[in-house]
C-alpha cells in the first residue's frame, strides 16, 4: 500500500485527497472513474509514474503521476 493524492492549486488542497492504494491497477481503476464523466479513456500504458524528488514539507519520496494527453493527475509517496 502507499499513498496517493489529486494534483491541485496548493498543497494544502492536494492533501485533502490523500487515500491509500494497494498496486498500480487499482490506481488505473480510481483515475479511469474520476475521469469517466469528462470523456477521458485511459489505457494502461498512457499512465506513469516516475520520481520526482523528496518532499520534506510532508515527508514524501515523491512521485508524479501522469497521463498522455491529460498532464499531471497527481502524486504518490513512493513507486507503484
Amino acid at each position: 500500500m502507499t499513498l496517493i493524492r489529486n494534483h491541485r492549486g496548493g498543497l494544502d488542497e492536494s492533501l485533502q485527497t490523500v487515500r491509500e492504494v494497494g498496486d498500480r491497477v487499482e490506481l488505473l481503476e480510481i483515475i479511469r472513474k474520476e475521469l469517466r464523466p469528462f470523456g477521458v479513456s485511459l489505457e494502461p500504458e498512457a499512465l506513469h509514474i516516475e520520481p520526482y524528488g523528496y518532499d520534506g514539507r510532508i515527508d514524501w519520496d515523491t512521485y508524479l503521476i501522469t497521463i498522455d494527453g491529460y498532464g499531471v493527475w497527481g502524486m504518490s509517496k513512493g513507486p507503484l
